[in-house]
């Protein structure tokens, strides 16, 4: 009796068990694949990484790569750091060929290494397309919040009010070409400015810099830029002026004040343009020249730089 009971247990505990086997691999069957990490995410080991990938110091990378390519990179990575953004324009190019006559997934770093290094030449409609192209490529072959892509895309937020066709990052495929829309006119808060102005200890001098660095001088200086920017459609402008400050003795009756007068003159001999503007515009805002108690006279060079953002 214990042997056949023994024997009945057996066969049913064998029954259940290959029951649960069948039930396990149905659930296998139907569970959704697990979500790898793409390639450049964080990884804590290879179960982490996409097909084809390797975790490698904490980050997903492709196993399979380009030797040549490697080279072309590193090549391009010198060039850049010695000045030369142009040789290294030529070696990631040379390195992207490579990559994709291989058939070799190209490495985020690596694209957006290249979008950073054109995002730093963009004088020119070529080179404005060619930085775009790459900043495309740059965001393809990485993921969203990567650190690797901000500079790429501070780069193309100076570039938005040339006719960058924002909506072209987005399509399914690359476009040939990026600035396709019309230019639109900057904001004063696009506009970035840099004055440059001695640094003297004389009577008045003070009191007329700091107008001149006040946010009424500021904005004056962004909309002459902003005139400049629709007529000609340039992304820098300069002015080089003459700051002229000087009082004069008025007898007021029971007592005398030195009265101040402030001349803005440009250097250039432009009509119209930046550098005019800015003289005329600028002379309102340092006016009412200060009063002081003795008789003052300086000139000063003053320069005005302003850009897009």
């Amino acid at each position: 009796m214990l042997v056949t009971s023994l024997l009945f247990c057996g066969c049913e505990l064998a029954a259940s068990g290959s029951s649960t086997g069948a039930n396990t691999e149905a659930r296998a069957q139907d569970a959704p694949a697990r979500a790898h990490t793409p390639a450049g995410g964080t990884c804590g080991g290879r179960s982490d990484c996409g097909a084809e990938q390797v975790c490698v110091d904490g980050t997903c990378r492709f196993r399979k790569t380009s030797v040549h390519a490697e080279v072309m990179v590193a090549a391009a990575l010198a060039q850049a750091t010695a000045g030369d953004p142009n040789g290294a324009f030529r070696s990631y190019e040379a390195a992207f060929a490579v990559y994709e006559a291989s058939d070799i997934p190209i490495p985020p770093d690596v694209a957006c290494g290249a979008a950073r290094n054109a995002m730093r030449n963009v004088e020119g409609d070529d080179a404005r397309e060619r930085a775009a192209s790459f900043a495309d490529r740059c965001f393809r072959n990485s993921l969203p919040g990567d650190p690797l892509r901000r500079e790429v895309l501070e780069g193309l937020s100076k570039l938005r009010y040339d006719g960058l066709a924002l909506a072209s990052f987005d399509a399914p495929e690359s476009p040939d070409a990026f600035f396709t829309d019309q230019p639109s006119r900057p904001t004063v808060d696009a506009v970035e400015i840099e004055l440059g102005v001695p640094d003297r200890d004389v009577g008045g001098y003070r009191q007329v810099i700091e107008r001149l660095e006040s946010e009424d001088a500021v904005r004056a200086i962004a909309d002459c830029f902003i005139q400049a920017w629709e007529l000609r459609h340039e992304r820098q402008e300069s002015a080089s002026l003459v700051l002229s400050f000087r009082t004069r003795l008025r007898d007021m009756g029971d007592y005398d004040v030195y009265v101040g007068t402030i001349e803005l003159n440009q250097n250039g001999l432009e009509q119209e343009g930046f550098e005019p503007c800015v003289s005329q515009s600028l002379l309102s805002v340092l006016e009412p020249a200060p009063r002081l108690s003795r008789n003052v006279s300086w000139q000063e060079p003053v320069s005005i730089e302003a850009s897009l953002r």
